[in-house]
């Protein structure tokens, strides 16, 4: 005999004698593949995922860039790589507007990013859609 709580004010109980339990159903595939990732590798391919979307919609002079939302308001950063490091951190590899490298490690926690289109006018667009689309099959298919 199992004795469950029925919800009632000042812990009354009732007893349940008829209690059969289901099996569990079975998980799809995409659905054990998302369970089996940790945390920083399923937010690194949202993200990823994200920006192949976004970069679709650019004009031909437009790269994609962020402004990161717990930073500078103004600071935008163009992407030039995502990654992951362990299972907590997200990492931005890019330049500032002025061109100076920036790499920025995020908690997964803390993760706030605004997609933004940057035009370029003085160098060739750089478009990190198709690297992460591709990252993302090898890693799907290993």
């Amino acid at each position: 005999m199992i004795k469950a709580f029925d919800g009632l004010p000042h812990g009354r109980d009732q007893v349940v004698t008829n209690v059969t339990f289901e099996p569990l159903p079975r998980l799809s595939p995409e659905t054990s593949r998302i369970l089996d990732m940790h945390p920083a590798e399923w937010m690194y391919e949202r993200l990823a995922k994200s920006i192949i979307a976004f970069e679709e919609s650019l004009d031909p002079d437009q790269e994609v860039g962020a402004r990161l939302v717990n930073f500078s308001a103004t600071e935008v950063i163009s992407i030039d790589n995502v990654g992951y490091w362990g299972t907590d951190l997200i990492i931005f590899y890019g330049r500032t507007s002025d061109g100076r490298k920036a790499e920025l490690l995020q908690h997964i926690t803390q993760v706030n990013v605004l997609l933004v289109a940057v035009r370029v006018e003085k160098e060739e667009v750089r478009r990190i859609g198709f690297i992460l689309k591709q990252k993302l099959e090898n890693d799907s298919s290993e």
